[in-house]
């Protein structure tokens, strides 16, 4: 897997990501008091899809690009918010295509101005490239820092509320052991926080021992969401995605039972691959 994420925006990964994210967003909003957002591998914030890069790969046409295909009336209603997100992003002097936010951005177009952002980027390119996207915005901080350290020198918040998600590029296994450790380190130090953590589906034992070591971890709550679009034995560099959320909204997982496939009938119209949604650790 590349590290700039512009190979991969867009892709249905980043679909399923975003999805849900919004939907941990918008329980956040639910109650008045601010929220924090720490967002650990920001990236550049917003993508350009129809750039060399991204129309080498074409992952977005079979991602982003068939939400947007889609009646918004057929689509559910966080799928459709999601769109609608998207579309708005890109203004009027931009398509959706030539200006996909990443997550950054969606978090940063959701946040009241009582919220307060932290996002983290140790790119100089991207990071330069996410302040331009974010724009100046009180409360809005673009720390070109490692995400990981991040993860002691900003928790707990003073808010006390609000969501941190860890989505590093996964370049070798081993960065499921910094994840691993990263996580253990943040709910030690804030064990309220809600935290969601990406990570793809492979043929490779990453996951599997990642999972395990959860189990192992003595953090609680713990739920897991996949969805794939292959077989997870398939000769592709990812057949799927899944999230980790602890802490999750009380009927989140009942909601994603829900979604989820419809999701997946969207993004996997030949039926390739399906969807789970576990709990790795109960409360």
């Amino acid at each position: 897997m590349n590290y700039r994420h512009a190979y991969h925006a867009g892709n249905f990964a980043d679909v399923l990501k975003h999805v849900v994210l919004m939907m941990l967003v918008e329980h956040l909003r639910k109650k008045p008091a601010p929220f924090f957002y720490l967002d650990t591998h920001a990236g550049r914030g917003l993508y350009d899809l129809s750039e060399a890069s991204a129309q080498r790969s074409g992952e977005y046409k079979n991602g982003i690009g068939r939400v947007l295909d889609a009646p918004a009336a057929a689509l559910p209603a966080e799928i459709a918010a999601y769109a609608r997100l998207v579309r708005e992003s890109a203004g009027k002097s931009h398509s959706a295509i030539t200006a996909y936010p990443g997550s950054p951005l969606i978090v940063a177009r959701m946040r009241r101005p009582t919220d307060r952002l932290v996002l983290m980027e140790t790119q100089p390119r991207e990071a330069a490239a996410l302040r331009a996207a974010i724009g100046r915005a009180k409360l809005v901080s673009v720390l070109e820092s490692d995400g990981y350290a991040a993860l002691k020198a900003q928790l707990p918040p003073r808010e006390n509320r609000g969501l941190v998600l860890i989505d590093p590029p996964y370049e070798s296994d081993l960065e499921f052991d910094r994840v691993l450790a990263g996580l253990e380190l943040a709910h030690e130090r804030w064990p309220t926080g809600t935290y969601c953590v990406w990570y793809p589906l492979t043929d490779r034992a990453g996951p599997v021992r990642f999972h395990k070591d959860l189990e192992r971890s003595g953090i609680r709550k713990i739920l897991d969401v996949k969805l794939s679009v292959l077989p997870i034995d398939a000769q592709v560099g990812m057949a799927g995605a899944g999230l980790v959320v602890v802490n999750p909204p009380w009927t989140l997982d009942e909601r994603l039972k829900e979604l989820l496939p419809q999701l997946h009938k969207l993004l996997s119209p030949e039926g390739s691959g399906g969807t789970s949604v576990t709990w790795l650790v109960p409360e």
